[in-house]
């Protein structure tokens, strides 16, 4: 195993990548090229590989290496609805106002802000289980969130809508917006997922 000092901040990066979508659906993520890239050996890109493996980050297929998850409509449908069912829960078990979302200057987009803005959602529950499932159902989504706008719209003001609204508005104005929220990915499910799957080129 890698010195902490090492393996946590490579960890993170590459976390960072699957929650922005910075690397697509079905890459083939290349530990060898990995470790040059952030300037550490091997070992602890692996090791970070291996991490993600286990919360279904990263998929790895003996002889073929590691790939960011390929997800269908199907599975992207699933994740979606997860993702819906953990903000309820958080709005039933509300404890305290919505935490100040800080967004970094260099954040990557609308993956990042989304996780921000329902990462805060989620740790107004003050359960730490119901927070790191949030933050890893963002990251699993990250793929797809890249690609909202191109099949939406203008996803930026809704999330500043939603934002607004679970700063000070009633529990069940809240959950609508975010009904609201999921039923609009869920009905362009199919182009979503065709982005996520065929990259830029398809923008």
């Amino acid at each position: 195993m890698s010195p902490a000092h090492v393996l946590e901040p490579t960890y993170d990066a590459l976390r960072r990548r699957l929650l922005t979508g910075a690397s697509p659906s079905g890459q083939r993520l290349e530990a060898v090229r990995l470790a040059d890239e952030f300037g550490v050996s091997i070992t602890p890109v692996r090791d970070a590989l291996n991490r993600l493996v286990g919360e279904r980050l990263v998929h790895s297929t003996p002889g073929d290496g590691f790939h960011v998850p390929r997800f269908d409509e199907t599975e992207f449908r699933t994740l979606l609805q997860w993702h819906h069912m953990l903000l309820f829960a958080a709005l039933s078990h509300r404890r305290g106002p919505l935490p100040r979302i800080e967004v970094p200057q260099d954040h990557d987009g609308i993956g990042e802000r989304t996780a921000l803005l329902f990462g805060a959602i989620a740790a107004t529950a003050g359960n730490s289980e119901l927070d790191w499932a949030m933050s890893n159902a963002a990251a699993r989504l990250g793929s797809f969130r890249r690609y909202e706008g191109a099949a939406l719209g203008d996803v930026e003001h809704e999330l500043d809508a939603i934002e607004q609204l679970a700063g000070g508005a009633l529990r069940g104005t809240v959950r609508r917006a975010i009904d609201h929220y999921h039923r609009r990915r869920a009905d362009r499910a199919a182009v979503i997922a065709r982005l996520a799957r065929e990259g830029p080129s398809a923008t």
